[in-house]
Order: C-alpha cells, then sequence, then structure tokens
C-alpha cells in the first residue's frame, strides 16, 4: 500500500535546449517552491551520471521528505533517469521531447515511502498524499514556466 505510481505530463511554449540548461544544474533550482537540492557526490565519468543530490521537499502539507536522487541514465537533451533512496525510494524518468516550438515534458516517478508514519496512515491519508504530490509538481512547473518566461500550453495531471 506504500507505493505510488505518478505520470506528471506538460507542454511548455519553449525548446528542449533551454529545459534541459535549467533541470541538468538541479542545485540552481531556487525556482523550485518548498525544494532544495544539493549535490553531494560527483560520478566517475564527469557525464553526470553517477552524480547523486541530496533532495528536500517541503509539502503543502507540512512534512518534509529527504532523499538521495542518484543519476542512471542521462541524454541531452531529452532524458534523466534516477534511483531514489531515503524517506522515499524507487524511481524517476524525466523526459523531454520537442513538438514544434513547444516541448512536452514527461515525469514518471515510481516510489515508495519508507517514513513509518506515512505507512501507517497510508490507507486513510492516500488521496491526501496524491494531492500532495501532484501540487510539488505544479510548484515545479510553475517555478520553472517563470524562470524560463515561458507560457505553459497544456497543463499536466498526474495519472
Amino acid at each position: 500500500m506504500n507505493g505510488y505510481r505518478f505520470v506528471s505530463d506538460w507542454m511548455l511554449e519553449t525548446s528542449a535546449e533551454a529545459l534541459w540548461r535549467l533541470i541538468e544544474e538541479p542545485e540552481q533550482a531556487d525556482w523550485w517552491r518548498g525544494c532544495c537540492i544539493r549535490k553531494i557526490k560527483s560520478g566517475p565519468s564527469g557525464d553526470g551520471i553517477g552524480d547523486e543530490y541530496l533532495t528536500v521537499i517541503r509539502s503543502r502539507m507540512l512534512y518534509k521528505l529527504a532523499f538521495t536522487a542518484r543519476i542512471v541514465e542521462k541524454r541531452s537533451p531529452n532524458l534523466i533517469e534516477l534511483r531514489a533512496d531515503g524517506h522515499l525510494e524507487g524511481s524517476g524518468r524525466l523526459e523531454f521531447e520537442q513538438v514544434g516550438d513547444c516541448t512536452r515534458v514527461r515525469y514518471t516517478w515510481e516510489v515508495r515511502t519508507k517514513k513509518r508514519w506515512m505507512n501507517l496512515w497510508a490507507p486513510f491519508f492516500r488521496p491526501a498524499f496524491v494531492w500532495n504530490h501532484n501540487r510539488v509538481m505544479a510548484d515545479c512547473i510553475e517555478g520553472l514556466t517563470r524562470r524560463l518566461g515561458v507560457r505553459l500550453v497544456q497543463p499536466g495531471m498526474a495519472e
């Protein structure tokens, strides 16, 4: 019951390259409300694969989630895959697809919670946890569009 699969999908009026430049340096994500990302380890190859980031998210429900995100695949300007471990454990896949003058952004997040209280209360609070995830992702995309000065063409919702 503590496993979650979220797929968020947006269409932004910008290029995949512009998005990539912003996302490629996650420790500069001051545009993402409630999220703090700090690089804690560099991968051996220097191409970003193996880099590890401590990520702390302060949710709208007034709890924090902290996890280490390790980059396992990276293909400029279209794909970043990561593995998470900490309060959340699982994987994330961020994809950019150029569609004319816009870029489709798709984020798939498959995780399970490791916070004891969340697992105990999941049967009752699961809808609230899903709402909270959607709010965190909305904060992300709102910050991205504001930082880039671009328009959100198609709002995304998690599946």
